[in-house]
């Protein structure tokens, strides 16, 4: 007999003998780091997560913590065949704002590359922030404390690869999101020729020429999904140097409000925002300044309209839906809960330093601007879906489209 696998954090013996059976096995399989995993109890806990990852590093496998059917054919479990050759290529996803590791478009293209093509899929594991999320990420991280944890992630990743100095190893990296720009700031310092300053470092201090920068021609690619580092359109309007861009794969959808953002709005907003310590979604902030501005305006030029306004309910909603250009917004769910949520008391700071360091600006003085960019909200729904079908990707999913890209390629 031998165990059911996966097993993972949660596995049981609801079902038999299952974890038991590997725990006793584990024990008497690797003396030397067994204590680990705990009393032979049935349950398989993060005491049997530690123990089989340091198994994972020492068989040069992804350190997940996951017994799974490739774990058990290295080490003989329940008398599996050892598969063949391990792949010395190495996919490091990273998740999007908010989000645990093993969920969204990024893990989901390694796992599909570990599963069809047989290579390394080492996710990144780091800080979850609030910013931009509905996630329940943690408020007192910023954007740039969480991309510079990312950064520190990928260092000890690449530092403990089996196949670091092989002449053989292969690299990809993929992103979602703000983890897409981070993973770019984080390629920058590693691979980079230095002098990069990363926006979350507390010391400000430009980098040193990169620890891996003599690995920098065994990247494949990165395959990025929503990326706000996106050249010209991006959000974050980052310029790469020219050995990283020519590297950058975007999978973007048509209308992604992050990686799609041809306005000068968008990005002056963010540039401020990505600093803060944010309990609410980024578009909430935009409601509450460009809101009370297009109010003004329209109790003015457009007295029908204008008393609809007031403050964030749903007569607002209906009112702003009647201004052109703004049509269907009132009857838009995502927009009535973001409506909601800004009406709260919450992160009023935020809302007092966009105020004063956009008022100089005159960005706070550009109706048709405000109210095209309230109008992009329904590209915060399709920076989501990268799951699905979308004509642009020629009806099928983004993260087929990213399968392609690295299926498809040849050295």
């Amino acid at each position: 007999m031998s165990a059911r696998l996966p097993l993972k954090p949660g596995s049981s013996d609801a079902r038999g003998d299952d974890v038991s059976h590997w725990q006793r096995w584990g024990k008497q399989y690797a003396s030397a780091y067994g204590d680990l995993m705990g009393p032979v109890d049935g349950y398989y806990g993060n005491g049997d997560a530690a123990f089989t990852r340091e198994m994972q590093r020492r068989l040069g496998l992804p350190q997940t913590g996951v017994f799974d059917e490739l774990n058990a054919s290295r080490v003989g479990y329940g008398g599996t065949v050892a598969p063949r050759p391990r792949r010395k290529i190495w996919l490091y996803s990273s998740p999007g704002s908010g989000a645990d590791w093993n969920v969204g478009p990024s893990f989901a293209l390694g796992e599909w590359c570990k599963d069809v093509l047989k290579i390394n899929h080492q996710p990144l594991s780091f800080q979850k922030g609030g910013y931009l999320g509905l996630l329940g990420g943690d408020a007192k991280f910023s954007y740039n404390e969480v991309t510079y944890d990312q950064y520190k992630s990928l260092q000890y990743c690449l530092d403990h690869n089996p196949d670091i100095n092989d002449p053989d190893l292969e690299l990809w990296f993929s992103g979602y999101s703000q983890s897409a720009d981070g993973m770019e700031d984080a390629l920058e310092i590693l691979f980079g020729d230095g002098g990069f300053i990363h926006p979350g470092d507390p010391t400000r201090t430009p980098s040193p020429p990169g620890k891996y920068r003599h690995l920098r021609d065994r990247i494949n690619g990165v395959v990025q999904f929503g990326n706000p580092s996106t050249p010209v359109t991006g959000i974050a309007r980052k310029a790469r140097p020219a050995w990283l861009a020519k590297l950058v794969r975007n999978v973007n959808a048509r209308n992604d409000f992050y990686a799609v953002a041809p306005d000068n709005i968008r990005p002056a907003f963010y540039a401020i925002i990505v600093q803060a310590e944010l309990e609410l979604p980024f578009f909430v902030h935009v409601l509450r300044i460009a809101v009370p501005i297009i109010t003004d305006w329209a109790t003015a030029a457009l007295p029908i309209i204008g008393p609809l306004l007031g403050g964030f309910g749903p007569m607002a909603q209906m009112g702003l839906g009647m201004i052109s250009g703004l049509q269907g917004m009132g009857q838009n769910p995502l927009f009535g809960n973001l409506m909601g949520q800004a009406g709260s008391s919450r992160d009023t700071k935020v809302d007092d330093d966009l105020r004063r360091l956009l008022s100089p600006t005159g960005v706070l003085q550009n109706i048709p601007g405000l109210i095209a960019l309230i109008a992009a909200l329904p590209g915060l729904q399709a920076h989501g879906e990268y799951h699905l079908p979308k004509p642009e990707f020629g009806g099928r999913d983004g993260i087929a489209v990213a399968y392609d890209i690295i299926a498809g390629f040849r050295r």
